[in-house]
């Protein structure tokens, strides 16, 4: 369904986003080279204001940094070959992780899409088994000056503990379009919680005041729509997966199609109701993206080792399960890969994600079914991002982080 169909040219080649050594760590490395390891995440604002980047240690995994980037604006369209590259306009800045002896590493990372505020999800190293969250914001420095963090708060996550693969657990992160709004999916006790971004007072927490069998959790992808008022994962009741692979879209406050108004643990509300659920059929849900306007929700996940995707009408009564309905297969996975996670953005040109078969890297657009772009090479020490509008594809390794402008999807 589309995987056999020619891939576009892209509008320009790719531009380095940082020069050479910006990601190095800054940390003793005792015979250690200070290139990183691994990439962990990448994400970007608007027309590439800001870029975080989320670094491990060569030999320590644990020390992680973060790293935030302002590259200087693009060149010309019209500039010759060799034109000097889209390059930092001042040193990284790196953003405080602990408050102790003890490392840190990021699992996942999002930018508000004006680049005012960060949030990065912890966890996943032997001193680190608590999952959480940490949120700043980025005040002006003044001119020529860089930004300055200000750590706005932190949340921990409900429970913790080592998951069956021996990595501690952490929050899979989503970031409102007006980033008013911050949502975690805990990978590993599968709550679900909602944030006001500016305050980090909770909206939404699946647990809190529910019985067992009531509370709504989640895994794998996560998404806010454009105003904060709605989220969308994949459901777990009990700590059970829902049957069918059930999609749950949760209204928040303001009321909506999918519940009514009020919002958990404000104005003494008493929280919005159970979620309106569409079945997918899917085996696993990576990634979710709202429409600009909210009335479509972008799905990829895995069905029978292959990657997917569609697009789910949420003005319609959710329907009856649809393993059998006519998913874009975007490739087939070997078995390691088959819970990676994608962070599909849904801008002027419809819904695009960016994801790995193997070790390439495909950016797809989801309504016209076809591939926009391929990079192989992409290995596990790698990752990869969209800017919020799908119009520009990052792709970060331990030697630098790249952009690429994409064309809209051709005829």
């Amino acid at each position: 369904m589309g995987g056999d169909r020619p891939s576009a040219a892209l509008a320009d080649p790719a531009e380095a986003l940082c020069a050479p050594g910006d990601l190095d760590h800054t940390g003793p490395l005792p015979a250690r080279p200070a290139v990183p390891q691994r990439i962990l995440s990448v994400a970007a604002s608007r027309r590439l204001g800001r870029v975080a980047v989320a670094t491990s240690a060569p030999w320590f995994p644990g020390l992680g940094e973060l790293l935030v980037l302002e590259p200087l604006p693009g060149r010309d369209p019209g500039a010759p070959p060799g034109a000097p590259p889209r390059l930092r306009a001042r040193p990284p800045l790196r953003l405080p992780l602990v408050r102790g002896p003890y490392g840190a590493v990021v699992r996942d990372l999002v930018l508000s899409p004006d680049g005012s505020m960060v949030t990065a999800s912890l966890g996943g190293t032997d001193e680190q088994h608590v999952a959480g969250m940490i949120h700043w914001a980025l005040e002006p420095g003044g001119p020529d000056a860089p930004p300055r963090p200000v750590e706005l708060w932190r949340h921990s996550a409900s429970r913790t503990g080592p998951s069956t693969d021996g990595d501690a657990g952490y929050l899979r992160l989503a970031v409102s379009r007006d980033g008013g709004t911050v949502a975690g999916c805990d990978q590993n006790s599968r709550n679900v919680i909602v944030l006001d971004a500016r305050t980090g007072r909770q909206i939404f927490n699946g647990e809190e005041g529910r019985a067992p069998a009531d509370r709504i959790g989640g895994t794998g992808a996560i998404a806010l729509d454009a105003d904060g008022s709605r989220v969308a994962f994949r459901l777990y009741r009990g700590h059970r997966p829902a049957p069918d692979g059930g999609v749950a879209v949760l209204a928040l406050r303001g009321g909506g199609p999918d519940g009514p108004d009020g919002a958990d643990g404000a104005d003494g509300a008493d929280g919005p109701e159970g979620p309106a659920v569409h079945p997918t059929g899917l085996d696993w849900c990576c990634g979710l993206a709202f429409s600009p306007e909210g009335d479509r929700l972008a799905v990829v996940g895995i069905l029978g080792g292959a990657l997917v995707a569609g697009v789910l009408d949420l003005t319609a009564a959710p329907a009856v399960p649809r393993r059998d309905r006519s998913w874009t297969v975007l490739g087939r996975l070997p078995w390691e890969a088959r819970q990676q996670c994608a962070r599909p953005q849904w801008g002027g040109h419809g819904p695009r994600v960016a994801v790995r078969s193997g070790h390439t890297v495909t950016v797809w657009d989801l309504l016209a079914e076809r591939p926009l772009h391929s990079v192989a090479g992409m290995g596990w020490e790698t990752t990869w991002n969209l800017t919020p509008d799908g119009t520009e594809f990052l792709t970060a390794t331990p030697e630098g982080v790249h952009s690429r402008v994409l064309d809209p999807a051709p005829d």
